[in-house]
């Protein structure tokens, strides 16, 4: 835990594209090249299977994953650009900060803070430090400006004592 000698503030003002936004709230990973490799298995199976009629079912089943595999990272993100237009204040360049002490989000349409300990969930992604508190909006902060500030080390050290990491199992005696 940072002590009272520790203290710090960092503010960085960003205006999120949509792309970015997609990127780093895309809900299905960027695929390395051995989910591929699965991926021609799973058609390939699934095509070998089609030739018996006790395996056919099955075929026709995997063959159906392989299109949805195909088909539905192009269809999430619709959903994630959505939401992205739908957040007006989004459209607009935002502060977001933090210090020892307290989270925040300024801009034209929005003023909030609020204390670390309404983190929920943080995350490193496509280049961001991205803080999930309950009660305010999603802070964005980039961690090239973190590490040249030199306050990231100290960050991630708050970030890890009040919330939780993105898609990682809870510590033990956290209640989530």
């Amino acid at each position: 835990m940072i002590n009272s000698m520790e203290q710090f503030r960092f503010e960085n003002t960003v205006q999120l594209t949509e792309d970015q936004y997609v990127a780093i709230h895309g809900v299905l990973p960027k695929k390395p090249w051995f989910k591929y490799l699965r991926l021609v298995a799973l058609i390939i199976i699934g095509l070998v299977c089609l030739f018996s009629k006790y395996t056919l079912l099955i075929g026709l089943a995997l063959l159906a994953m392989a299109v949805m595999a195909v088909f539905l990272p192009k269809m999430i993100p619709g959903g994630t650009r959505s939401i992205f237009r739908r957040h007006k204040y989004l459209q607009y360049p935002l502060t977001y900060g933090i210090s020892d002490q307290r989270l925040w989000v300024k801009g034209t349409l929005i003023d909030a803070s609020v204390h670390w300990t309404m983190l929920v969930v943080w995350r490193e992604v496509e280049g961001w430090l991205v803080l999930s508190p309950s009660g305010i909006p999603v802070l964005y902060f980039s961690i090239a400006r973190l590490k040249e500030e030199g306050v990231h080390d100290r960050v991630l050290i708050m970030a890890k004592a009040h919330g939780q990491e993105y898609n990682k199992a809870p510590r033990p005696g956290r209640v989530v």
